[in-house]
């Protein structure tokens, strides 16, 4: 009779276990051939395609992006247009009506984009938000970090859109914000 070598208690390798399963079972079929009714082969890896996502999701993922810009945009525009009236006529009241100016021509953009997008037009009058109580300096460093994360949220959402059009129209709303941000940094050095 075969002797057959248990694994020793401690060893729990699967190469080991079905080895001695192996054993035994070529010593109970005595034929030594014959698949394992109980020994599992791995099944073969199934490539499954990624689904290329749903068009109207895509719509409504981009133009929900869209209208959280726009929102931020409105709010800016308000923004920039109390910071304005607080600077008054010293230099960089200008400066700051500039902003808001081009603040609301990015909303526009944006609410465009959407338009053309889904076919709806949304362009709220009223921003909504809430107007905090700032100091001039505060407001203005607020402003230029609220410019930095909007470069840094329009470059990411170029990259994930699968649009060039609109892929483009993220990347120059980052370089509008980037440009934003300067101004805001060399109107606080002049201050």
């Amino acid at each position: 009779m075969e002797t057959v070598q248990m694994p020793q208690s401690g060893t729990d390798r699967p190469e080991d276990e079905r080895a001695l399963f192996r054993q035994v079972w070529q010593r109970v079929t005595e034929s030594g051939g014959g698949e394992s009714p109980i020994e599992v082969l791995p099944a073969p890896v199934q490539e499954r395609a990624l689904a290329a996502p749903d068009e109207g999701e895509r719509v409504e993922r981009c133009c929900g992006e869209l209208r959280t810009a726009l929102g931020e945009a409105l709010l800016a525009a308000v923004d920039y247009a109390a910071l304005a009236r607080r600077l008054g006529n010293r230099p960089g009241g200008r400066q700051v009506r500039g902003l808001s100016a081009a603040a609301r021509r990015r909303s526009k953009r944006l609410a465009v984009a959407c338009f053309l997008l889904d076919g709806v037009w949304y362009l709220p009058q009223n921003p909504g938000g809430q107007s905090r109580e700032t100091t001039l300096m505060g407001g203005l460093r607020e402003r230029y970090l609220a410019e930095r994360r909007s470069e840094e949220g329009c470059r990411s959402a170029a990259a994930r859109s699968g649009d060039g059009d609109l892929a483009n129209l993220w990347l120059d709303l980052a370089a509008e914000s980037r440009e934003n941000a300067q101004t805001l940094r060399r109107l606080l050095e002049e201050l």
